[in-house]
């Protein structure tokens, strides 16, 4: 512990930001995990109520289980699906379906993508106010060995703190869009079922 506070000590005040955006990565992925549970769990409640309309090739039974399921997702659908007359109507509502989750899957990687680019350049601005410091003792006569050994170290730590706080953040992001494009591909799939299912039942 006391070895990771000089070493913060000795990154400079680029460390400050940098140990900040760490935290933030940790706290992203934490709610991300928790988000992506919950909404693989609508996506099965949603494809429970698909199977059933499906055994039966009846769209009223459809309406009548996603207004039943208290799920979000389908609580979002519940007025989508109750309000469609055709199929065009219903594959332009289908879009904004796709829309929200979309948003609800992608919400806090745009932070994480900004750390990836912006923990890197912080690490150098470290680096830059390092040498700046370690040059300038060169011109001094008192201390100027310790200063420059401090400039370098700053220099160092700082731009290493700043790589270690991008991979991280790519790490998360990487796994984030992942379970963005799964999820996305799951609930194509099953608005592909329920378009099939209104034509199913209309063709009646």
């Amino acid at each position: 512990m006391e070895y990771a506070i000089h070493l913060f000590n000795a990154g400079g005040a680029v460390m400050y930001p940098l140990v900040l955006f760490m935290v933030a990565a940790w706290t992203i992925l934490f709610e991300r995990i928790r988000t992506y549970r919950k909404i693989n769990d609508e996506l099965e409640a949603l494809r429970v109520c698909i199977d059933q309309a499906q055994a039966e090739k009846n769209w009223d039974v459809l309406q009548q289980a996603i207004d039943n399921d208290r799920q979000e997702l389908s609580e979002f659908m519940s007025p989508i699906i109750d309000s469609v007359y055709n199929l065009e109507g219903l594959e332009n509502r289908l879009q904004d379906v796709v829309a929200y989750m979309d948003a609800r899957l992608k919400r806090g990687l745009n932070w994480l993508n900004m750390m990836v680019t912006m923990a890197p350049l912080l690490g150098l601005l470290g680096t830059v106010v390092g040498m700046i410091r370690s040059f300038a003792a060169v011109g001094g006569d008192i201390g100027a060995p310790t200063v420059i050994t401090g400039g370098v170290s700053e220099a160092l730590i700082a731009t290493a703190t700043g790589l270690s706080v991008a991979i991280v953040a790519l790490a998360f992001y990487s796994w984030c869009s992942d379970k963005v494009n799964t999820n996305i591909s799951v609930l194509e799939q099953n608005l592909g079922s329920i378009l099939d299912i209104f034509n199913r039942s209309h063709m009646k």
